[in-house]
């Protein structure tokens, strides 16, 4: 296992990251922002006794938040704060107090940091704490009679008024390192309270650490490989710390001297760019769902496209051992603290929930944030929590989408353009004479207009007066713009388009990315339709016009109008022969009664090729309008029977009676509507005769 620090200074950022095997670790960035460690001369604004706690100002952005807890002198004993045995806020400080306080957590969204009076300085073995004298042993240092040596060593070494902390990195440290950090701790104390007493609070007395220096004391140590770094100054200022605390690692310590940059080079950038989004792949094939909230961050756990081979037992627990690694890695590099929920994939056997439980402990022992997990529930739940000191990776390096504001979501396009419908009505009413234009997102300018422009159409036919529609891709999607004006002068500013005229349609005008097969663009805010060409188009092409309206443009392409023109004059419907099945009949005619009805020659409003292709949908309303057209234009203009069928219509009328009852007029209907002339003769010369009278009999 290789185990390697990226560092890449430049004169903006200063970024460290901590691989292993080629996989990202863990991600440090030193900004003007961070403030955790440092030590400010401040001063109390405000004692609030509801919140057992005090607000004071440190000279930071927001003033820091201190708990009663951390107000006091001295530190409290352990479990005080939780007590109650702690005295009250007004009793401790007061408004106008000065003293100095530590950085302990940065400030996050609308929270200010947050502050305490009990100082630590932490060096590479030891953290020197200034307000108790008690000495103590991290807890990661497991083997018992190494955590009494080095407590005894500490104390014996502990200097006067102080308290020591041992590391976990002093595992088998000796005397003289700790000497090494004591004196140079103490020599960092004197000088703080030396600059406290000539400043004037607020004031910044002590910044810590630059971040490689940080890294340098808190992580590089015999278990690292190499510590790449891109800057000649801060290498060689790494040589000469690194000499004084550790001399055995300097070799370790390597100049990066490659033209590219560092972090490309070791794929740093890759696994950041990875570790951005919400989904993560898991080793078998299943997957983490990783979302933030204010309150706390949620993991989903999911088999995903991972099946198994055995069975669903085996495939829920091999999906949750590998999900336990993967949460430690991530937590770990987005830097996520606060309250954490684990939503495993439901197992009934215990057995199985226990070695979840233990695979996930033993992937956060390497965490060095505290960590507390809570028992897994019958719901496959795990509650816990990890040390927060700043802010995430994901809050550093994103912001709120200037869209959506955050949520992730915004309203559709067909919300938008039902409240746009609604507005313009009421624009209308209220000024019934003027023109109305309005301005919105391509998307829900195409709702608005609807297809081939009907619904913009519809629009203008309910409010009486011309509606322009037009669209721009600099407007807010939800947002929306309506203005009215005189209908002559609107015609005149936004009416530029004449049918016929041929336009030129660049990549940068067509609308992508939409759920459509054809081509569509924006042509000066208009939304033009080519339906002969797809939006993929690369190139500029030539559009002829063949309708305009005030919301809408269609045309097509130059040199697809000639031979769509041809095809429509040679295609003529050929004769079908007529079928003695009545369902047949019906059918037939029911498909002749379409064709008569589409145009089979090119209109300037509607091209030839258009008629051959596919049937467009017609709405009840215009069916009905064009049964209407059929009846009256029957009503007006007399069929006359074909020469072969005259003898046979005059025995029929020798035959009739004189005074035998009119015939009754058969009303046209669906399954009529498609016959030929002399289909519709005969059975009209036949109607109300039985078969002995002549007449046909249906079959």
């Amino acid at each position: 296992m290789s185990l390697d620090i990226i560092a890449n200074v430049d004169r903006l950022q200063t970024r460290i990251a901590i691989m292993q095997d080629g996989k990202l670790l863990e991600l440090k960035y030193e900004g003007e922002e961070d403030v955790v460690g440092n030590i400010y001369l401040a001063r109390v604004t405000d004692a609030v006794a509801g919140l057992d706690a005090c607000f004071v100002d440190a000279g930071i952005e927001r003033n820091a938040f201190m708990h009663v807890s951390d107000a006091l002198p001295e530190e409290p004993p352990r479990g005080a704060r939780h007590s109650g045995n702690l005295p009250r806020i007004q009793d401790v400080v007061k408004k106008g107090d000065v003293f100095l306080v530590q950085v302990t957590k940065g400030p996050l969204e609308t929270k200010g940091a947050r502050a305490t009076r009990h100082i630590s300085l932490p060096g590479r073995y030891l953290v020197l704490t200034t307000q108790d004298n008690k000495v103590g042993v991290s807890k990661k240092i497991e083997d018992d009679a190494e955590r009494k040596r080095l407590r005894d060593l500490a104390a014996k070494l502990r200097p006067e008024g102080f308290g020591l902390i041992v590391r976990t990195r002093a595992e088998e440290a000796r005397a003289e390192d700790f000497e090494r950090d004591i004196r140079f701790l103490t020599k960092v104390w004197r000088s703080i309270e030396s600059k406290a007493a000539q400043s004037k609070a607020p004031a910044l007395i002590h910044a810590d650490l630059s971040l490689v220096f940080e890294v340098v004391r808190d992580i590089f140590s015999e278990d690292i490989d190499n510590f790449y770094i891109d800057d000649k100054v801060t290498y060689d200022q790494a040589l000469n710390l690194v000499g004084n605390t550790a001399p055995p690692l300097r070799g370790k310590i390597k100049l990066y001297r490659e033209p590219e940059p560092i972090f490309a080079h070791f794929g740093v950038d890759e696994e950041i760019a990875r570790a951005l989004r919400s989904k993560i792949m898991l080793p078998h094939g299943g997957h983490l769902n990783i979302e933030g909230t204010t309150a706390l961050t949620t993991i989903d756990v999911n088999t995903g496209k991972f099946t198994g081979t055995s069975s669903l037992e085996k495939t829920v627990l091999v999906t949750n051992l590998d999900a336990c690694q993967e949460i430690a890695r991530q937590l770990r590099l987005r830097d996520i603290g606060g309250i954490i929920v684990i939503d495993f994939i439901d197992m009934d056997n215990a057995t199985h929930r226990k070695q979840v439980m233990t695979a996930l402990r033993q992937a956060f022992a390497e965490d060095r944030m505290r960590t507390r997990i809570m028992h897994i529930t019958r719901l496959g739940l795990v509650e816990m929590t990890r040390k927060r000191t700043g802010v995430s990776l994901t809050e550093r390096l994103l912001t709120p989408c200037p869209c959506c504001a955050g949520s992730g979501k915004i309203l559709d396009a067909e919300t938008v353009a039902r409240r746009a419908l609604n507005e313009i009505r009421q624009y209308a009413l209220e000024k019934p004479k003027q023109a109305i234009h309005v301005l919105l997102d391509p998307l829900c300018a195409l709702a608005l207009i609807g297809p081939q422009g009907e619904e913009a159409e519809a629009l203008e036919n309910e409010v009486g007066v011309p509606v322009y529609v037009r669209a721009t891709r600099a407007i807010h999607p939800e947002s929306y713009e309506i203005e009215q004006g005189p209908q002559e002068e609107f015609r005149k500013r936004f009416m530029s388009f004449r049918a016929e005229a041929v336009l030129e349609v660049t990549p940068e005008q067509i609308l992508r990315g939409q759920q459509h097969p054809d081509l569509r663009a924006l042509v000066e805010g208009c939304v033009l339709e080519v339906p002969e060409l797809s939006s993929s188009v690369s190139e500029p092409v030539q559009v002829r016009l063949t309708k305009v309206s005030n919301s809408y443009l269609r045309g097509t392409p130059l040199g697809h109008e000639t031979s769509s023109a041809a095809e429509a004059g040679t295609k003529a419907p050929a004769k079908r022969r007529r079928r003695r099945s009545s369902k047949s009949t019906a059918q037939q005619e029911g498909r002749d009664s379409s064709a008569e009805a589409q145009p089979t020659t090119a209109s300037p409003d509607k091209p030839a090729t258009e008629s051959q292709g596919k049937p467009q949908p017609v709405s009840p309303l215009k069916r009905l309008l064009t049964l209407t057209r059929r009846k009256k234009t029957e009503a007006e203009v007399p069929t006359e029977p074909p020469p072969t069928s005259q003898p046979k219509a005059a025995e029929t009328s020798a035959e009739t009676p004189a005074d035998s009852p009119p015939k009754k007029k058969r009303r046209r209907g669906s399954r009529g509507r498609g016959r030929s002339k002399k289909a519709a003769s005969a059975a009209s010369d036949n109607a109300g005769k039985t078969p002995e009278q002549g007449g046909v009999k249906d079959e």
